[in-house]
């Protein structure tokens, strides 16, 4: 993950969020509209830090039921309200969040997606570190810890998926290696309108990164492979999409959840 700059401003009221590019974020505790909202800002209302409204219009949260309230304010970038408010609500629907707000979907070029994206992620990760997040609350894993141990670190764990098999091994606390001989996933798993999505885009970077140590024309490895993550490795192999602590398997059929879990 790369690494984000902000300066944070607390008061008994509110957090503020002052990025590099004039982009702000404003977090503070309401229940009702009649918070101070002005033009060229988004609005995302949460109940527990989950995201339940993507908003340009007050008017428009009738009576949901919120806790906090975050506004995002574009500062001086270039960026126009509506496609950076539609960036945003790309970005829901791929994380499968069901919001309040109905309106027709409009699909953003991947121009327009890569500006927003380079403008907006920075602020969405400065958010992200007071627990706020466009990603669906998984009820029953998301509670779930997992430590590594040193009497994991032998133990060779399997991948058998129809697009993708690898053996790995979970050396350190932020290292897996994932072994020469890796398959990976070829096809690019693409949102409803065609383009590729969040995660996608996530998992291409991975491969970039790695880009002569596998190859592209069988997609497999040919050379061992270090990443930091089980959710690094998921999106390497096989673009993610699933719940990768249940994707590997020991030689007793044990699942790394399993065997790592606390």
């Amino acid at each position: 993950m790369k690494k984000t700059t902000f300066m944070v401003t607390l008061d008994e009221k509110e957090i503020q969020i002052s990025l590099k590019n004039s982009v702000t974020v404003r977090i503070f505790g309401c229940n009702h509209a009649r918070f101070a909202f002005n033009e060229n800002e988004i609005f995302l209302l949460t109940k527990k830090n989950q995201i339940k409204m993507i908003g340009t219009d007050i008017s428009r949260i009738e009576k949901l039921e919120f806790d906090k309230v975050v506004i995002l304010n574009l500062g001086n970038t270039d960026l126009e309200l509506l496609q950076a408010y539609y960036y945003l609500l790309e970005l829901a629907e791929e994380a499968s969040l069901k919001l309040e707000t109905k309106l027709d979907k409009i699909s953003l070029s991947s121009h327009i997606l890569k500006i927003y994206r380079q403008e907006l992620d920075d602020a969405l990760q400065a958010l992200s570190s007071f627990g706020i997040k466009l990603e669906k609350k998984k009820y029953v894993t998301a509670k779930a810890q997992h430590r590594w141990k040193k009497s994991i670190a032998d133990i060779e764990f399997h991948l058998n998926r129809k697009d993708a098999s690898a053996t790995i091994f979970w050396q350190k606390s932020n290292e897996m290696l994932i072994k020469a001989g890796a398959k990976m996933a070829a096809d690019i798993p693409l949102l409803k309108d065609g383009s590729i999505g969040f995660g996608a885009r996530f998992a291409l970077n991975i491969r970039e990164e790695q880009k002569d140590k596998w190859n592209p024309e069988n997609y497999t490895t040919t050379e061992d492979i270090i990443v930091k993550s089980v959710n690094e490795m998921g999106h390497f192999l096989y673009f993610a999409g699933t719940n990768s602590w249940l994707e590997l398997f020991d030689a007793e059929g044990r699942t790394i959840h399993e065997l790592t879990v606390v």
